[in-house]
């Protein structure tokens, strides 16, 4: 039985996939300046079993307990998957082997297959019965498709985010993140700024009427790989740079410049507060490759007298030659 790697005990068992309740309160939002938020490593598991196309995941989603969508970034053909991962909080530990037990084909309008080259899937979440995909690359998309994939629609980038000769969503510093929040609510991120913005001025959008837009600045030398959901305003960023260098942040739109509509940033707008809560540098033992989903896991058993909600986290890993990794965390979050 693996000890846990922090210090409270928490009663009781939360196992993903075997016995826990989904039904739990969720935290509030965190001080505006994300303190009390913390993440530590507890394990990995590797999805080795799978078809080989899972060296090319790149975005997960919880679905259910112990359940998730996985999606795979190329395309031959654009394919997601479901699939059970166990896992025991009381353990600090995954259960079992995860095990493959669905999926479809991603469709594109008029049930026509993407050809190879036209996607580069970067994200998936539950929505609406069906799933939600995101595409960089050479072809950004935010696409709605069916249970089986099937197509829904395209959600309407904004003017500035369209792609042209001088401005827009713009290769690997495009699309790359996707979060739906507690309304349902679909929010993308880019990697990194629009052709017509500042390099680490990312920029992240939330759909609705009208649509929200704020910006989120990375380190120097890092992109955003993903974006996960607290609440309506309080989000988890993952951050990943040379050397398979990997940062988490706390992120919050409480504060910062609303940019909805602007075709170009002045570089002097009120970027996202962020606070990082996890670094690769400190956790020699965890091999990280290149890490790009995120998801959430089963909240875990509470502790009344506690400040704080404690919540697994889990992060997918592609790793080329190897089998795709997933490792698991366990999040902090103030009530």
């Amino acid at each position: 039985m693996k000890p846990r790697l922090w210090g409270a005990t928490i009663a009781g068992a939360c196992v993903l996939g075997l016995s826990s309740p989904l039904a739990v309160q969720p935290a509030t939002a965190a001080p505006a300046s994300g303190a009390g938020v913390s993440a530590y490593y507890t394990d990995t598991t590797t999805l080795g079993d799978f078809v080989p196309t899972f060296n090319r995941i790149t975005g997960l989603d919880r679905t259910g307990n112990g359940q998730y969508a996985l999606i795979a970034e190329d395309v031959l053909p654009a394919r997601f998957f479901t699939a059970r991962i166990g896992y025991s909080s009381e353990t600090a530990s995954f259960v079992g082997r995860p095990a493959l037990n669905g999926g479809g084909t991603v469709l594109g309008p008029w049930f026509v297959p993407l050809l190879p080259g036209g996607a580069q899937f970067e994200g998936i979440r539950k929505t609406n019965g069906g799933y939600t995909v995101v595409s960089g690359g050479n072809n950004q998309f935010v696409r709605q498709i069916g249970p089986l994939g099937q197509f829904t629609r395209d959600l309407p980038l904004p003017a500035a985010w369209r792609p042209s000769s001088k401005s827009g969503v713009a290769g690997q510093r495009g699309l790359t993140g996707l979060a739906v929040g507690p309304q349902g609510q679909v929010s993308v991120l880019t990697a990194g700024g629009l052709k017509q913005d500042g390099r680490t001025s990312a920029r992240l959008l939330t759909f609705g009427k009208p649509n929200r837009e704020f910006v989120y600045r990375t380190d120097a030398n890092k992109v955003a790989a993903d974006v996960l959901a607290i609440n309506s305003t309080d989000f988890l960023v993952l951050e990943r740079g040379a050397g398979k260098l990997t940062n988490i942040f706390w992120t919050t739109t409480r504060g910062a410049t609303s940019v909805t509509g602007n075709k170009k940033l002045s570089g002097k707008e009120k970027a996202m507060p962020k606070r990082r809560i996890f670094s690769t540098t400190g956790t020699p033992r965890l091999v990280t490759g290149d890490m790009s989903g995120l998801a959430w896991g089963n909240w875990h058993p509470d502790n009344p007298f506690a400040n704080a909600r404690s919540r697994t986290l889990l992060v997918v890993s592609q790793n080329a030659g190897a089998p795709t990794r997933v490792h698991s965390f366990e999040v902090q979050l103030p009530r």
